[in-house]
């Protein structure tokens, strides 16, 4: 294992930094409470932030400067030009004690949104969706806790997912013409003082990259024998 360190991109001080997402060479990623999305461009470094008056949780680009973001209790489509927005649908409406978290655009091009507790104390609260055709959220997991990172292999043909309490990352037969999932196993199971798995995504060579909460790094993980290969410290 190889241990490297990480240097500082943009020093913007959130409260809750997640889910980042490259698209058309713009880095996209939220401040969850601080209710925040940036924008930067790797052309010229330039930053953009975009201030919400409700939790961001998880951002998707689209096209024509359009972005899909799930807020904590809806999912809608905003327009980065006047940052106007069109709702698609709400998100647990029974569960009020419930907000989104951590969200993805799978490889046949439907959004997957997870949900917790507000503050991820309550076991087995959470859910797993898919946004389905006409703004129908169909659940697929229950009974999670903190639904954090998502992935796909590059063959598109697993799914990668992590509940972070149970430390594991979990990975699924994933099925294009319908992005239905299967046989769940675990194929990584991260050992005591490596923090718990967060966010995760999957490298071009479907090694799996994952920022650890409460450990300050960043680890590469090889789904196929469940070894660590390189950490990045981000302390």
């Amino acid at each position: 294992m190889t241990i490297e360190s990480a240097e500082l991109l943009v020093n913007n001080q959130a409260t809750h930094g997640e889910g980042p997402v490259w698209a058309g060479g713009i880095l996209y990623w939220v401040d969850l409470t601080g209710c925040r999305m940036h924008a930067w461009r790797a052309a010229d470094g330039t930053v953009r932030d975009f201030q919400f008056a409700e939790p961001v949780c998880a951002v998707t680009s689209l096209n024509e400067g359009r972005l899909l973001i799930a807020f904590a209790k809806r999912l809608a489509y905003v327009n980065l030009a006047d940052l106007s927005c069109e709702e698609i649908c709400k998100v647990e409406p029974d569960r009020p004690e419930n907000r989104c978290n951590d969200g993805k655009m799978d490889p046949a091009g439907r959004f997957w949104i997870g949900t917790m507790s507000n503050d991820g104390s309550v076991q087995g609260a959470g859910a797993l969706y898919r946004l389905d055709e006409g703004g129908r959220l169909t659940r697929i997991l229950d009974n999670l806790t903190i639904e954090n990172g998502m992935g796909w292999s590059n063959d598109s043909r697993t799914m990668y997912f992590i509940d972070s309490p149970t430390r594991e990352i979990w990975a699924f037969d994933f099925d294009s013409s319908d992005s239905s999932i299967r046989n769940r196993r675990t194929v990584v199971s991260v050992p005591d003082g490596l923090g718990v798995p967060d966010g995760m995504e999957v490298g071009h060579d479907d090694t799996l990259w994952v920022a650890h909460w409460g450990a300050g790094c960043v680890c590469q993980w090889c789904p196929k024998s469940g070894r660590l290969l390189q950490r990045v410290d981000t302390g």
